[in-house]
């Protein structure tokens, strides 16, 4: 198990209600990255998808700015672990940013069954799962709805990046609602 699985098993509900798939996880600790989802041993900067979920799901943290989440990091984790939600990724490596959207597509494909295999694992009739990001949406969403699991996506949920991040909070609150 690696590092990173270690720090995501910490914060893994009893019953997960609601199965967040992005694309691949974190590169190493030490490299700086806006997917630190699962790490909170120190403040991050742009831990933008960790930061643009939990202001999608709770109303509490919409108005905090991004240093007083991850200055609290552990409770929000803690928060959403026990409200059921979970954040695992299609790929088990993580990619670095010079791999081409067309390669990641291809990863994914390959790496399809092994990710239905893992959520068999984590889910159940009642999951709600939700689909981060295009390459993800594309290629998991019929495996996943072919395996009879509940893709609330119909459509794309953009990756939180520097231009997406009020998309991305909009979009998991409509499919939530």
């Amino acid at each position: 198990m690696s590092e990173y699985d270690k720090a995501r098993e910490e914060f893994k509900p009893k019953v997960i209600k609601v199965l967040f798939i992005a694309e691949s996880p974190p590169p190493s600790a030490n490299v700086q990255s806006s997917r630190h989802f699962y790490r909170h041993e120190k403040i991050r900067r742009d831990d933008r998808l960790f930061v643009n979920t939990i202001k999608a799901l709770y109303s509490s943290a919409e108005h905090l700015t991004e240093a007083q989440i991850e200055e609290s990091k552990r409770d929000w984790l803690s928060k959403f672990m026990n409200d059921g939600f979970y954040m695992i990724e299609a790929l088990r490596e993580s990619q670095v940013h010079e791999v081409t959207k067309k390669e990641r597509q291809q990863k994914i494909a390959i790496s399809a069954t092994d990710l239905v295999e893992r959520v068999k694992k984590l889910a159940n009739a009642d999951t709600k799962i939700i689909l981060i990001k295009s390459n993800v949406f594309d290629i998991a969403s019929k495996p996943l709805r072919d395996a009879g699991f509940n893709v609330l996506n119909k459509g794309l949920v953009d990756y939180p990046g520097h231009f997406n991040q009020t998309a991305y909070r909009q979009k998991v609150q409509d499919l939530l609602a």
